[in-house]
């Protein structure tokens, strides 16, 4: 009987894009306006209530100032992004993969057992 066996690795790795400073005000004459007071109200209605960020921007593009669409692109639709921590260099999940299911060709007949075991 022959097996395959795999090991299979996972690493984390954490990246931020750099802080973006926006000015509530500046969001309520927006498509759809920003009609809240407190940051958690608008840290709702930048992730819920804008569905596309590119589509957001040519809407509005009137009424909001250039810093603001630069930093919402660079916030969501090409985010420059810092790495904050990479486990590559520190430990990795690991585990082993066992698969019995081998075709072999013997004289032009294929051959197939089943059965897979995570380890």
């Amino acid at each position: 009987m022959k097996i395959k066996i795999k090991k299979i690795e996972t690493y984390t790795i954490t990246q931020s894009t750099k802080d973006y400073i926006f000015d509530l005000d500046e969001f309520r004459q927006c498509t759809p306006a920003f009609i809240g007071e407190a940051p958690e109200e608008f840290m709702d209605y930048i992730t819920n209530d804008i569905e596309d960020i590119k589509e957001f921007i040519k809407e509005n593009d009137d009424i909001i100032c250039k810093y603001t669409k630069k930093s919402l692109l660079l916030l969501d639709v090409e985010p420059l992004y810092s790495i904050i921590s990479d486990s590559r260099n520190d430990y990795e999940d690991s585990w082993f993969v066992m698969d019995t299911q081998i075709e072999e060709n013997i004289n032009q007949t294929t051959t197939t057992s089943k059965s897979k075991n995570v380890l």
